[in-house]
């Protein structure tokens, strides 16, 4: 029997048997620890598939739990979209990101009931609960789900009026030249859009928690200048875009504010404006100063650039007019001349005509107004709360953005590179919500490249000259070996 026992086949089979039995361990394990922890890397320069930094403010912050329900068939959780993302690889981040974020995956034919419960009547609905209340997504892409997310965290919505009646960019326009993108990233960040006419109106409606003067092409009248100043003066807020040789008397306005709008026409000499079709006459911006709008451009490392079409320059007055604080926000590169001598053949400086660069393209001033005093005093007794009076006597703050340009921000250029964050930032930032001063979700479907004239010189000969004629050569050398 000890022999049997020790028989090489016994032994070889023994140590079989234990090595099948590790492995089946280990494959236990780790499905285990992949079912526990459903972590991803993306290698991806950009990041397009991690979750954004305005995403991950949110979920940090968040102050209750929250669920994300998505309703499908089961075999369409996994199936990815024409980015290659599934709706589960997308929710996933939700819940891998925050303990406070839970994400439950419904088939409606599986479980009726419960979508009858949650009134859900279609394939692929999102839905997303934060204390009891509920927003549908309209999709499960990250900027959807964060939208909703936005709406449920803010409660009720502010409104950001546009002045029309000059030739602004029409919210309703969805040409080259229209608002309508903006106009919608506006409405998705949980704002109500409203379009004003001081012509019609002579008034700011009191609803208006910022205004948007968006390029006119025909002067404000001086009663409309008078309106839009005591406005700001009273503690309003201002995004103010003047385009090139446009509107003098907002020029003038902005003035009284701290913001010097120049009339010249910024250049820029590297070449970047061709990849978008402008030539000179579109400069990058990718020098940023300190500011809640412009601080995540910088604070990921390399800075996120922005486009700035037929744009003047825009300077902090100096000094800065009594009470206010001005600040600049962005510049362009060293490559670049501010000019009035716009008809020129060749982009050469002219230190008598020009500015040489950097640039600055835009400025945010603040000043402090001081709040009414109550009209009687608080009876003894009443109700009211310390906090409630601190913040009742708390000054009041104008807010202004000038920018030496409205087509930064218009269907044509508002998709390009960092241009809606940038935009975002600044209707964010004017309505007090810095909680969502943010770089936002990205599309992976646009992912614009971006390079120098000589990258593209390069690019150009590589590709369509050097590839050719390497193929070329090598056809030649192998047809002459073997004659």
């Amino acid at each position: 029997m000890s022999n049997w026992m020790q028989s090489r086949q016994v032994r070889e089979g023994s140590y079989s048997g234990a090595y099948i039995v590790v492995v089946l361990a280990i494959l236990v394990a780790v499905n285990w620890l992949a079912n526990q922890y459903n972590k991803t890397y993306d290698a991806t320069e950009a990041k397009l598939y991690s979750l954004s930094d305005q995403t991950l403010k949110i979920l940090n912050d968040l102050p209750s739990d929250a669920t994300i329900y998505y309703f499908n068939r089961r075999m369409d959780f996994e199936r990815p979209d024409m980015n290659g993302v599934s709706p589960k690889a997308s929710l996933t981040r939700y819940d891998n990101a925050s303990s406070k974020v839970e994400v439950d995956y419904v088939d409606p034919d599986a479980n009726p009931e419960r979508a009858e419960l949650m009134n859900v009547r279609t394939y692929g609905t999102v839905l997303v609960e934060v204390a009891g209340r509920r927003e549908e997504a309209k999709s499960p892409n990250e900027e959807d789900v964060t939208n909703a997310l936005i709406k449920l965290l803010k409660g009720e919505e502010k409104t950001a009026c546009i002045l029309n009646g000059h030739g602004e960019a029409a919210p309703s326009d969805t040409e080259a030249l229209g608002f309508s993108v903006a106009r919608e990233a506006i409405q998705e960040a949980n704002y109500k859009v409203q379009d004003v006419s001081l012509l019609e109106n002579p008034q700011i409606p009191p609803a208006c928690s910022l205004v948007i003067i968006a390029g006119p092409s025909t002067p404000l009248l001086e009663p409309e200048i008078g309106i839009v100043r005591d406005y700001v003066n009273g503690g309003g807020r201002l995004l103010l875009m003047i385009d090139h040789a446009k509107s003098p008397e907002l020029a003038t306005l902005a003035a009284e504010w701290g913001a010097q709008v120049n009339d010249d026409l910024v250049l820029d000499t590297t070449g970047i404006g061709r990849l978008f079709g402008g030539g000179p006459v579109v400069p990058l911006a990718m020098d940023y100063e300190s500011h809640p709008i412009t601080q995540p451009f910088i604070s990921g490392g390399r800075p996120t650039p922005t486009l700035f079409p037929l744009t003047r320059s825009v300077n902090a007055a100096e000094p800065a007019p009594a009470g206010w604080d001005v600040q600049e926000l962005l510049k362009t590169s060293p490559n670049s001349l501010a000019t009035k001598d716009y008809d020129r053949e060749e982009i050469v400086p002219d230190p008598a005509k020009d500015t040489e660069g950097p640039i600055n393209l835009a400025v945010a001033a603040v000043h402090e107004v001081a709040a009414p005093a109550p009209a009687e005093p608080p009876a003894e007794g009443d109700d009211a709360k310390p906090a409630d009076s601190e913040q009742k006597a708390k000054d009041l703050e104008a807010r202004v953005v000038v920018t030496g340009t409205s087509r930064f921000a218009r269907n044509s250029a508002i998709g390009s590179v960092g241009n809606r964050d940038l935009f975002m930032n600044m209707v964010n930032w004017l309505a007090s919500d810095e909680d969502l001063i943010s770089i936002r979700p990205k599309d992976p479907a646009s992912t614009p490249m971006e390079m120098t004239e000589s990258q593209m010189r390069w690019m150009f000969l590589g590709l369509v000259l050097g590839l050719p004629l390497v193929i070329v050569i090598a056809g030649v050398r192998t047809w002459w070996l073997r004659r």
